[in-house]
């Protein structure tokens, strides 16, 4: 089984009840912003990273951690009051549109959501100058939302 799969499912294995847990999807390469780990810290009971593959994943590999992570984390039983939410910090874009694809199921009342699945999103930019004269932009270290 793949490793972010055995990851996941070991941290699921020993959440505690009445637990909201966050798992962060995150590039090996990458690193949270201080303001991003404060949001996190603020919205969830706990969190965990997953690192991703500086290489990144196999379309085979996005859809099986999909499929085996969501059905794993879709059989919580609910009344543990236990409740995971998968955070996307570094971009994998199949895997994200198949986990918030997945999060889904019909309901007695409508949509039920098995877990939910959000992005870190930040509107401001910092204008910054390379010594050849060029102007890039770059994502601002404030003003991060997690969405």
């Amino acid at each position: 089984m793949n490793n972010l799969v055995e990851r996941i499912f070991d941290v699921v294995e020993g959440l505690n009840r009445e637990t909201y847990h966050g798992f962060v999807f995150l590039n090996e390469q990458h690193s949270l912003m201080e303001e991003q780990s404060k949001l996190l810290d603020e919205e969830f009971d706990s969190w965990t990273i997953v690192s991703v593959p500086a290489h990144g994943l196999s379309l085979a590999e996005q859809k099986e951690i999909a499929q085996k992570v969501g059905n794993k984390v879709g059989a919580i039983d609910y009344s543990e009051g236990i409740d995971v939410t998968f955070v996307f910090a570094s971009p994998v874009p199949f895997l994200l549109k198949e986990m918030s694809v997945n999060s889904k199921q019909d309901g007695t009342f409508g949509m039920d959501y098995l877990y939910d699945v959000r992005v870190f999103h930040n509107d401001k930019r910092d204008k910054k100058e390379l010594p050849n004269g060029k102007v890039i932009f770059t994502v601002a270290k404030e003003g991060w939302q997690l969405v």
